[in-house]
């Protein structure tokens, strides 16, 4: 006799839920699992976080998308950074790169080297950014893939997207339901579970029951199954990140998108800009105890560079995360396993991963408690790695505003303490053996905020400055060399032609040296 299938009932629509559909049914046997996705057209969707991190390329070829489908169907245009602006002092400028930033040297990281050089008072050296591709394309509003060739320079850095959120659920859908998801629109009005805590049924508001082995909640801040349902707890970090609500508005397209998000600094929080090919993704992130919603909305709407095309809609959040992203039967994706406010764009890096280690970690029927134990220590130990550059950017600064003195006088956690103290201390960036960000995202942050470490590595006292001096001149020129010789970022939008079969990508925010 068959086995019966196993069901799989994915609650919620948005970028999380299909994301996760278009997986599932691109790597689950049809023969053994039935892939349900259930969302109401009576309950919108979040669909503020339009900014990437390179993994989304992996995510797309995984699923089998042609990237000049998406960057069509999307509205997307290429990204290469994040721009920060007013972040550690009020005239601070600098750019957080998917890429790296020169080449190590003596068996030393590039960075002490301009350090020192920096401490040499060395008249041609250049901010630090100047000595990273990315940056020097983003700046220059050009843009190219990486090359494939680990010893050309242009291997050195990757790239992500900027994309309207709704058209790409929307994209993932016709996708999912071509491999054979089953899409049902209902509300769900009550839940039933079975004797041990396992969700039985889903009931909707017309009477259906929809009943699974597995389910999979992906209804956004309402977390309907893993909190409403099954109570799982939540580590509130709002005293770490105290911003607490947000603002976001469309405005009219930019004439030439540059190919990075912009962030900047305002008086209780930052102004996200993020340009897609047909419109402008703005909002601003803000802390209520130091701003009211009114003078939020007025700052929001006067800091636009282009024309509005809508009212400015709110949220409201807690910043943390559940305690256990996969309680019993049930796994929370998306929102309702937690929320990071976008600063560094990994809100869909997040969904990404979790749809990763849940199939990396998939269990049999009846769901058994390694996998769980497994994914929950995965997801938790992202959450924290990402939690902790975030909370950097408030902790490094130096403006006078009431909110940005207490985020700079606020203890943090041990984690970040250790890591923050050990570069004051020696200039050495502390790496993980897990997780996303690597020593060159930390860097951008130590050293665009403007933190000096008390030393350096001793060994540089043993270097010919002069020479080093001309070694930095040379690499420098011969970035700019080949950042001259690409196309312009909108030239490369408009000829579609160019968005083919991609490069493989790295598994790297970085590039193939990364």
């Amino acid at each position: 006799m068959m086995e019966a299938k196993q069901r799989i009932v994915i609650l919620g629509g948005g970028t999380a839920g299909w994301m996760t559909a278009a997986a599932l049914s691109r790597f689950l046997p049809p023969h053994s699992y039935s892939i349900q996705l259930l969302e109401s057209a009576q309950i919108g969707t979040v669909g503020v976080g339009e900014a990437t991190i390179p993994h989304i390329r992996q995510f797309n070829q995984w699923i089998g998308l042609d990237e000049s489908e998406f960057l069509k169907a999307t509205g997307a245009s290429y990204k290469l950074a994040i721009r920060f602006r007013g972040w550690g002092q009020a005239n601070s400028d600098y750019y957080h790169p998917f890429g790296l930033s020169g080449e190590d040297l003596y068996g030393l990281p590039f960075h002490q080297h301009w350090l020192w050089l920096q401490q040499q008072k060395t008249t041609s050296l250049k901010d630090y950014g100047q000595y990273s591709l990315a940056v020097l394309m983003a700046q220059q509003g050009k843009f190219s893939r990486p090359a494939a060739d680990l010893k050309d320079p242009s291997s050195s850095f990757n790239y992500a997207y900027h994309l309207d959120a709704t058209l790409y659920a929307a994209l993932l859908r016709q996708h999912s339901i071509a491999q054979g998801v089953e899409w049902l629109d209902g509300k769900v009005t009550a839940v039933t579970q079975h004797q041990n805590g396992d969700i039985a049924q889903l009931i909707l508001e017309d009477g259906r029951q929809i009943a699974g082995d597995l389910f999979i909640d992906c209804s956004g801040f309402s977390a309907l199954l893993i909190n409403k349902t099954l109570q799982t707890g939540y580590d509130n970090w709002q005293h770490w990140l105290p911003c607490d609500k947000a603002l976001a508005v469309p405005s009219e397209k930019a004439p030439a998108p540059p190919s990075y998000t912009s962030s900047k600094a305002m008086a209780a929080g930052w102004q996200w800009r993020i340009p897609l090919q047909h419109r402008t993704g703005n909002g601003l992130v803000y802390c209520s105890s130091y701003l009211t919603d009114s003078a939020a909305e007025q700052a929001l709407m006067t800091g636009l560079e282009e024309q509005a095309l809508a009212p400015a809609r709110a949220l409201q959040f807690v910043t943390g995360r559940r305690k256990q992203s996969w309680v019993n039967n049930c796994i929370a994706i998306g929102l309702s396993s937690g929320f990071l406010e976008p600063l560094e764009s990994t809100s869909l890096y997040l969904v990404q991963i979790a749809i990763e280690s849940l199939l990396q970690y998939f269990p049999s029927h009846p769901v058994g408690d390694i996998e769980r134990e497994l994914f929950n220590q995965k997801m938790q130990l992202e959450y924290l790695r990402v939690r902790d550059l975030l909370i950097l950017h408030y902790k490094l600064n130096s403006r006078p505003e009431p909110f940005w003195q207490y985020c700079a006088q606020m203890a943090i956690p041990d984690s970040l303490a250790q890591r923050l103290e050990m570069f004051k201390e020696t200039g050495h960036a502390l790496e993980y053996r897990q997780g996303l960000f690597q020593p060159a995202s930390w860097l951008a942050l130590y050293l665009g905020q403007g933190l000096q470490p008390k030393q350096l590595d001793t060994r540089l006292g043993a270097l010919d400055p002069n020479q080093l001096e001309s070694w930095f001149s040379r690499y420098q020129y011969q970035l700019q060399q080949v950042v001259n010789a690409m196309p312009e970022h909108h030239q490369v939008l408009q000829r579609t032609e160019l968005a083919g079969a991609a490069v493989a990508p790295a598994f790297s925010l970085y590039g193939h040296r990364g």
